[in-house]
């Protein structure tokens, strides 16, 4: 799609057309609700114009009738002043109400049936009206008429108390009741001019609120775009508290996420191609010595066979941890609960990892309540558990001393579980960033071979806690590094 059909199909121009149909829209109904209201009023302003235009005629007629002058003469004298005053005009006969003569040339011969009010106001005047108007007959020849004629004045030249001998007939208008019915098409061309000049204020505001609308979407495309070329160092900035504005900011919110997740994922794979070179690098090396049969005795080839073995191992645990955590990411780790003795499960980790510790020369003890019970996968926990012991077995310096400690809130809706270790050398700054997947402290890697996790133990455990619906924090106390894992009491 070329730029100028990106441009037509655009939300912007979609806004300024849509808020143009609007304003039309509007003008259109305000149009017809105008019209309706006046309508009425446009029909009685339609006579009013018509007899507004008579007062020369009637008085050149009253003087010409007055003065004898023959129907010829007289009936000249309503086609001329027809024609240049663009109306129509009749002499209606007094007596018997005959057409004496008809400027349109329908009506002439033909009676109209002159109402016997009418004929009062015409024979006897009454003061303060100058004009009446009827309907002729509906079934007579001038039912699609209004008629209007001048009633005699009382005052003036030609006043007088009753017809003249002379007066013969009556000067009567005739307006079409189409030309009534329609005076509302006059109100059309000031609508016209009214819709002319309001909508391109429409248009213009239109495109004033389309490009407020539309800029924060622009930003958010070309981050976008930027996002999917792998630069996730975008914010857009838009200082908005609307639908608009709280988009932007979840945008940039998730831009953030999605690059951390993106830096996560870089370090995941060089992570665990660095803790992977190692082992395979030995496994390899001494394999190729085997095979090559460098080997000068039976005790080396134990020896070879052995560093195989452990490399072998440590790699199985690096996959294992690689494999469990995604297992808890995916969602697919799921929890088979039963009621767990926290005491014996707390119990079973410890002599599992107390030969380790102590062959570190550090020392382990263990304050555990019992009687506390919790609802819980009992390996998943057992898990948890190991990899803080594990934990405080290889970063505990030699000399130092592991606590581990179970026992019930105050209000007995919790079960606490604390392995604390001796950590001289750590600070608060680093407390969060032990649980980041593969940190390992560089001050403690002095250690050597005790610091050979993989980064990821604390990572698991937490998720497990976690995923028990539990907490676990780290802190320090007088100088010992403490874990405080919070659980879910069920007595």
């Amino acid at each position: 799609m070329g730029p100028a059909r990106r441009a037509l199909f655009s939300l912007q121009t979609k806004l300024i057309a849509a808020f143009a149909l609007v304003t039309l829209t509007g003008l259109a109904i305000a149009g017809v609700i105008f019209v309706v209201i006046q309508r009425d009023e446009q029909e009685e302003q339609a006579i009013d114009h018509v007899i507004a235009t008579s007062p020369a005629i009637y008085t050149d007629f009253t003087f010409l009738q007055r003065g004898g002058e023959p129907p010829e003469q007289l009936s000249e004298f309503i086609d001329a002043a027809a024609d240049d005053n663009e109306l129509r005009i009749l002499l209606i006969d007094r007596v018997d109400g005959a057409v004496a003569a008809d400027s349109g040339d329908e009506l002439t011969g033909k009676v109209v049936v002159v109402p016997a009010e009418i004929r009062g106001s015409l024979e006897q005047p009454v003061r303060g009206q100058p004009y009446v108007s009827w309907r002729a007959d509906d079934e007579g020849p001038a039912a699609d008429l209004t008629l209007i004629t001048a009633v005699p004045s009382r005052s003036g030249p030609f006043a007088r108390a009753g017809p003249d001998e002379n007066e013969r007939y009556w000067l009567v208008l005739a307006v079409p009741d189409a030309t009534i019915r329609e005076a509302w098409r006059d109100l059309l061309p000031a609508l016209a001019v009214a819709a002319a000049i309001a909508l391109p204020f429409a248009v213009g505001l239109a495109m004033l609120v389309a490009a407020y609308v539309t800029r924060p979407l622009y930003q958010l495309t070309v981050a976008s775009q930027r996002i999917a070329e792998g630069d996730f160092d975008v914010e857009v900035n838009v200082d908005r508290g609307d639908e608009v504005g709280r988009l932007a900011r979840t945008f940039s919110t998730m831009a953030q996420r999605v690059g951390e997740t993106h830096t996560q994922m870089r370090q995941l794979v060089a992570n665990v191609s660095h803790d992977m070179k190692t082992p395979l690098t030995s496994i390899l090396g001494f394999a190729q010595a085997l095979r090559d049969g460098r080997a000068q005795d039976e005790g080396e080839v134990q020896r070879m066979g052995t560093v195989i073995h452990e490399e072998a191992q440590r790699l199985t645990q690096r996959l294992n941890d690689l494999l469990y955590l995604s297992e808890i990411e995916s969602g697919q780790a799921l929890l088979q609960r039963a009621d767990v003795d926290l005491e014996r499960l707390v119990r079973d980790a410890i002599d599992r990892v107390e030969p380790a510790v102590e062959e570190r020369g550090v020392s382990i003890s263990a304050d555990l309540a019992s009687g506390v019970t919790v609802s819980a996968d009992g390996g998943k926990l057992e898990r948890a558990i190991e990899n803080l012991l594990d934990n405080a077995r290889k970063y505990t310096p030699s000399g130092g001393e592991v606590m581990v400690r179970t026992y019930a809130g105050p209000a007995r809706d919790a079960a606490f579980i604390e392995v604390a270790n001796t950590a001289p050398d750590i600070s608060e700054d680093e407390l969060p960033r032990l649980f980041d997947r593969f940190y390992r402290r560089d001050r403690v890697r002095a250690l050597g071979a005790a610091a050979d996790g993989s980064g990821l133990g604390l990572s698991i455990a937490r998720d497990l806690v976690e995923l028990h619906g539990g907490t676990l924090d780290a802190s320090l106390r007088n100088g010992d590094l403490v874990f405080t894992t919070k659980l879910p009491l069920r007595a």
